[in-house]
């Protein structure tokens, strides 16, 4: 069908998803951990569903559940679904490209990003991070359209984007970054996480330690063990961006369920936090819908925290936003 030309790869996998009966949500942790469910649903709405339409001459005005329920028996007796299962994401291709410059703004990373997407023809090319040093973005999208960016910038063809000289490019595959809690029993930490001595001042050690600092809930429970870890997120880098420390503490209570408590930390060269940043913890509910809370900061916050309980296995993620910069980080508990 010609239709399917006008589906990048990767909302193809969305559509793919949708027709094994999976949620926004979790077409996104599949796919990719840095898509949320509120990206998949947007591009259902506004690309995959019109799409649907056109593909099965849908003319009914239904939407949501009742339209997708409808499409996906269509679409089946139509011969379009194969099996259950949605593509398998765990790694996903990406290029590394080295840029000279030391401070883009996110204008600047709009306009690097749009020129990249011209060049490829490829809408489906995102940044997936920002590393320091030499600016180090890290894109995602299809194969093809990251292998012809990397065949332009090997060919000399494509030697600066606007007007930033660039160093170097290397494909390869990124795996998905889930921190998974339990490792945290046998002391396998992953990456860029540590303990609080090696991470906090002293007055915040003392402050994230202090032994009355226990929420109701674990004060009315008795607990087994508990493991607290904290990280550096830092996009200082960017205009209006942040550096902070996440801090987690794991908390197995003798009942079963596991209490999380995440914090925000401001760094040593800062007293408080930036005001305005937010801490937001989302997860799925057992019909597939976001569930999230989230905690703002004052101009004179020291920290803010955010906490709720879970059983081992369940997914969440969390959100550090500021102004246009934010970062998420994925766990299973």
């Amino acid at each position: 069908m010609d239709d399917k030309r006008k589906l990048s790869e990767k909302k193809i996998c969305y559509l793919c998803g949708v027709l094994a009966e999976y949620s926004p949500k979790e077409i996104g942790r599949k796919f990719n951990p840095n898509i949320t469910g509120r990206t998949v649903s947007v591009a259902l709405c506004d690309e995959i569903n019109p799409y649907v339409k056109n593909l099965i001459n849908f003319s009914e005005t239904v939407e949501g559940q009742n339209f997708w329920g409808t499409a996906r028996r269509e679409l089946e007796q139509a011969g379009y679904k194969k099996n259950n299962s949605p593509p398998d994401s765990q790694d996903s291709s990406v290029i590394k490209i080295k840029l000279d410059s030391d401070n883009p703004s996110m204008a600047d990373l709009e306009i690097i990003l749009a020129k990249i997407r011209g060049m490829t023809q490829d809408e489906s090319i995102e940044i997936q991070d920002i590393r320091r040093g030499c600016i180090e973005l890290v894109l995602s999208g299809s194969s093809e359209g990251l292998k012809r960016l990397e065949s332009l910038i090997n060919s000399g063809e494509l030697q600066d984007i606007a007007g930033v000289r660039i160093i170097s490019a290397e494909s390869g595959v990124e795996q998905n970054k889930v921190v998974r809690l339990s490792n945290w029993l046998d002391d396998l930490v992953e990456s860029g996480w540590q303990a609080l001595e090696q991470l906090l001042s002293p007055q915040q050690l003392q402050l994230a330690l202090r032994s009355d600092d226990r929420t109701v809930f674990q004060a009315s429970h008795e607990f087994v063990r508990e493991d607290y870890k904290g990280k550096l997120i830092d996009r200082s880098m960017l205009d209006d961006g942040f550096a902070v420390y996440l801090t987690l503490k794991r908390t197995i209570l003798a009942n079963g369920l596991i209490e999380i408590t995440l914090r925000i930390y401001p760094t040593s060269e800062q007293t408080y936090l930036p005001s305005g940043i937010k801490l937001r913890m989302f997860s799925s509910d057992e019909d597939g819908n976001e569930v999230s809370t989230e905690m703002q900061a004052n101009s004179q916050d020291e920290w803010i925290e955010l906490h709720f309980a879970g059983e081992a296995g369940e997914e969440f993620a969390v959100e550090i936003i500021k102004e246009n910069v934010s970062v998420i980080e994925h766990f299973v508990i």
